[in-house]
């Protein structure tokens, strides 16, 4: 008798170390190190915070590459929790050189690097998400992306504002007839096939089994994958979008990615 309950407490000692046991998100997503993570502060933890002027704000992000990226975490942008990653970017994040938009998102190492792969290889990118919360007032964040050397062939975001989960393509097209219907919250499978110079991207809501797939050809002949959360609202809208208002400080976007897969070819071809 002894001997069985001591059994049965070492079984559930053994279970709360496992259940509370540190988990990062390397080991949710096993192949971060093919990716580079960009995060909405600088190399000393800063933001914008406290900077007025668009013109002066912060556009040198902290940057995480290849294998720094295993048992790495850096609360509350980009950490691990319940078998999913969460990617945070908040409207006083740093930017980017080229955008007003602060993000939490991983950039795919092409080849080990800054690469591109060619849209006439086969390329593929198949991710399991959710969007959990949403800026205040501009409600909108990009999910995925194909980006490339000239603009972006793909782009797959959501906002309230499009009833759904749109795919915009080739930089200024909006596929807004044909949203994928989607709630906070809500699982989704964004699968990406490249090959033939043309995009072939399919949304499904798995909460609410709806399914949107949509082929062009794309502008670029070159490209790579990004996932995460790109928010498109940041504390500057005001000083160049008429009509907008600023966000707070504190307004953010965050995603919840608990797969990637990858099928790529490189190198690209001229």
């Amino acid at each position: 008798m002894m001997y069985k309950l001591i059994i049965s407490i070492l079984f559930l000692i053994g279970m709360y170390f496992t259940a509370t046991a540190q988990q990062y998100p390397s080991d949710v997503l096993p192949a971060l190190t093919s990716w580079k993570l960009t995060l909405p502060v600088d190399a000393n933890g800063k933001d914008n915070s406290h900077i007025k002027k668009l013109e002066d704000r912060l556009r040198k992000p902290m940057e995480i590459i290849g294998r720094d990226l295993i048992d790495y975490q850096y609360k509350p942008y980009f950490y691990a929790q319940n078998a999913e990653v969460y990617f945070r970017a908040h409207a006083a994040g740093v930017t980017t050189k080229n955008s007003k938009n602060p993000r939490s998102e991983l950039r795919q190492l092409v080849g080990g690097g800054n690469n591109y792969w060619s849209v006439q290889d086969p390329q593929r990118m198949t991710v399991h998400l959710r969007v959990t919360h949403l800026p205040t007032y501009k409600q909108k964040v990009v999910i995925s992306q194909i980006h490339g050397p000239v603009n972006e062939p793909l782009k797959v975001s959501y906002s309230p504002k499009y009833k759904g989960v749109v795919i915009e393509w080739n930089e200024s097209h909006k596929d807004l007839a044909h949203p994928v219907p989607y709630q906070l919250g809500e699982h989704l499978i964004i699968d990406v096939k490249v090959n033939k110079g043309k995009i072939t991207c399919t949304i499904t809501n798995t909460d609410q089994d709806k399914t949107y797939s949509k082929t062009w050809r794309s502008e670029d002949s070159t490209g790579y994958f990004k996932v995460g959360c790109y928010t498109q609202a940041n504390k500057y809208l005001s000083q160049y979008k008429k009509g907008f208002r600023d966000e707070p400080n504190d307004s953010y976007g965050e995603v919840a990615v608990s797969k990637i897969e990858l099928e790529t070819t490189y190198p690209p071809k001229n």
